[in-house]
């Protein structure tokens, strides 16, 4: 039955006043990534991969500054210490809320604290330093600790605060861990509305987010898991992408001369590296070791990457902007050939197990590189990659009994300044309670009692030259020893559809505000 032309009129205009105002509301930011997480958790997920996407649903205390020079405040507007270094108080922001519209407050805080020291996860490393939480106020918390740390205050952009009462409503037993997987419930300016793993993640606006939602900003953001560099260049041409986060140096010529996309390329904080297995033949060998870092072309490396040279198992100027290091095995053959000969090996004859992550071009190449070299030695390199949280698992339970049989002998890894300390590369790589079974990433087991004893005072000094000069020994220690390859500096590449504007470059390739971001119109 038809409607009377009046009512027919109103329900066209209403229409037409409904339809600008949904379009205006959803603003939607596609994303190409190639990472994987195992949880969205806080407390309880692999730290590095929660990075990736996590910190957009999740706020801490204090983030890195745009210039990367120290902290700057976030749920935390102010903070002191002590003159021993063992207290900091903070004033926490008022007027804040989780995504489920409860007030964030110090009781939150000293939760999730206490939450991610019992889990021994995620930031755990960073928080193992505090002994006591007080909350004076709602808007006061006090942090005491057993002794100095000088990662503890940087550190504290990795305690990403969660609602508590999502950790009552949903604790079944297991600490809220099944829920929170899948599920979030933080101050930041998304709210997880789908996951599906290895396909995509889709976030939407937190409704109470503190700092509001201006016309142009980004209301749902779909993170995409596309593993295939290519496959995401043409996906950003056709505009199926806004935002591409794997790039190779050969699409650039091509991405620059399309009039609508911009290709941002940053030289960061990243160090690339390949882990040596220290723990098992033949690679225990230290000439094995020494001989396999001759091997590496840094050179033809870069010539396929356009990546750089990095002088050092760190981001060097942590330890000094005028200081520098030797490298100990610059490119040699003939060299690597002597040692090989010397560790019993003159004709080579061994195989190697090279591990790397599903989608990373760069750790494939690196891969190519090395594997070039060595069977020219008559040494055959194996290939497996998987997706970054299995990788970390296998390392982890490999941990447990070092079996030769299941032992990869090279590990690549990279890894950006997250915190503005040498102790995040020195500690959390290198040191043996650094190790992936509690939460760092020395993932092929590397100890040295030395080293150890360089780390522990330089972590705890408040002595600022002798943090300097301990840290500069501990970083030649761990060279000296070619408990890894260094590979080299990474130069991020990302590209984005011309109307995309707002972008921050963090120093690195995971640390990705998409609330920042906007769209032109």
């Amino acid at each position: 039955m038809a409607l009377p032309v009046a009512a027919t009129l109103l329900v066209a205009f209403a229409l037409a006043l409904a339809s600008p105002s949904s379009a205006q509301q959803e603003n939607v930011l596609n994303v190409g990534k190639y990472t994987q997480l195992g949880s969205y958790d806080p407390h309880a997920g692999a730290l590095d991969t929660l990075w990736w996407t996590g910190n957009n649903f999740y706020e801490s205390l204090l983030d890195l500054n745009e210039d990367l020079s120290g902290p700057r405040p976030v749920l935390a507007t102010a903070w002191t210490a002590s003159s021993d270094g063992k207290t900091y108080t903070f004033k926490l922001r008022e007027g804040v809320k989780f995504s489920d519209g409860t007030p964030f407050d110090s009781a939150a805080v000293k939760l999730s604290v206490e939450r991610a020291q019992a889990l021994k996860k995620a930031a755990f490393l960073y928080v193992k330093p505090i002994t006591r939480v007080e909350t004076p106020s709602p808007s006061t918390v006090v942090f005491h600790l057993e002794q100095p740390s000088n990662t503890f205050l940087p550190g504290l952009r990795f305690l990403l605060v969660v609602s508590p009462k999502a950790l009552k409503d949903q604790d079944k037993g297991d600490q809220a861990q099944g829920w929170l997987r899948d599920h979030t419930a933080g101050t930041g300016p998304y709210v997880l509305e789908k996951w599906e793993p290895n396909i995509i993640h889709v976030g939407k606006k937190n409704a109470h987010y503190w700092r509001g939602w201006p016309a142009n900003k980004f209301t749902t953001i779909n993170l995409r898991h596309i593993y295939e560099p290519e496959t995401q260049r043409l996906m950003v041409e056709k505009g199926e992408l806004d935002w591409s986060e794997n790039v190779t140096k050969d699409a650039l010529p091509a991405l620059k001369r399309n009039p609508n996309l911009t290709v941002y390329e940053k030289l960061g904080t990243s160090l690339m590296v390949t882990y040596l297995n220290t723990n098992v033949a033949p690679t225990k060998d230290l000439r094995v070791r020494q001989a396999l870092h001759h091997l590496w072309n840094q050179e033809a490396f870069n010539v396929i990457t356009g990546h750089a040279v990095n002088q050092g198992p760190l981001f060097t100027p942590l330890l000094g902007k005028d200081w520098r290091m030797e490298n100990p095995y610059p490119y040699n053959p003939d060299k690597a050939k002597k040692l090989l000969g010397e560790a019993g090996y003159p004709n080579g004859g061994f195989t190697l197990r090279f591990q790397s992550q599903k989608g990373d071009v760069d750790k494939r190449a690196m891969f190519e590189v090395l594997q070039a070299e060595v069977n020219k030695l008559n040494i055959k390199v194996e290939f497996f990659d998987d997706t970054w949280p299995a990788l970390v698992k296998r390392a982890t339970d490999w941990g447990r009994d070092k079996s030769p049989d299941t032992a990869i002998h090279l590990f690549g890894y990279f890894r950006p300044m997250f915190i503005t300390t040498p102790h995040d590369f020195l500690f959390h790589m290198y040191h043996s309670d650094g190790n992936p079974m509690k939460g760092g990433r020395n993932f092929t087991y590397y100890s040295n009692p030395e080293y150890d004893k360089l780390i522990n005072e330089a972590m705890t000094t408040t002595d600022r030259d002798r943090e300097l000069k301990l840290s500069r020994q501990a970083a030649e220690l761990v060279w000296r020893d070619a408990a890894l390859i260094v590979n080299g500096r990474i130069v991020d590449k990302f590209v984005a559809r011309k109307d995309v504007k707002g972008f921050v470059y963090l120093g690195d390739r995971v640390s990705f505000r998409y609330y920042d971001m906007y769209r032109e119109r």
